[in-house]
């Protein structure tokens, strides 16, 4: 069962970086970028899961050798990857709507006036280019 345990945990480590390997090849996708930090909370909370597996609180130990044992920590890694995209995507709902009712109600930009507009955009960048030997 010690080697079930991390083999799931290798599951979710390399489908993180597969992911983020994919990202690098594939910017701005929302879908990869979603997957990838749900596999990382998954990685964190499945650590949790071994430490208490194969060093229980309570001081019983797993049976480490029943088939039940090892279904049952399966289905447990199942439900840690559905928590961790559940989060993810409370998470991202959460924001959608927040930046959503932000921009019905004008209240401004996003980034907290650092924006800045085309008039100063030209002035300070003049400014820097006297300053310096290269144009």
């Amino acid at each position: 069962m010690d080697q079930h345990i991390h083999s799931l945990l290798l599951y979710a480590v390399f489908g993180g970086a597969a992911s983020t390997m994919m990202e690098v090849f594939k910017r701005e996708n929302i879908v990869l970028e979603l997957l990838r930090c749900s596999l990382a909370i998954l990685q964190g909370t499945w650590f949790y899961q071994i430490g208490f597996v194969l060093y229980p609180l309570n001081g019983e130990e797993w049976d480490l050798d029943r088939h039940d044992n090892i279904m049952f920590i399966t289905m447990c890694f199942c439900w840690h990857f559905a928590v961790a995209l559940l989060i993810v995507g409370i998470c991202y709902c959460s924001v959608f709507w927040a930046s959503k009712w932000c921009e019905r109600r004008q209240l401004g930009d996003m980034e907290m006036g650092l924006r800045k507009s085309t008039a100063s955009d030209s002035s300070s960048q003049k400014a820097l280019l006297q300053e310096s030997d290269e144009e």
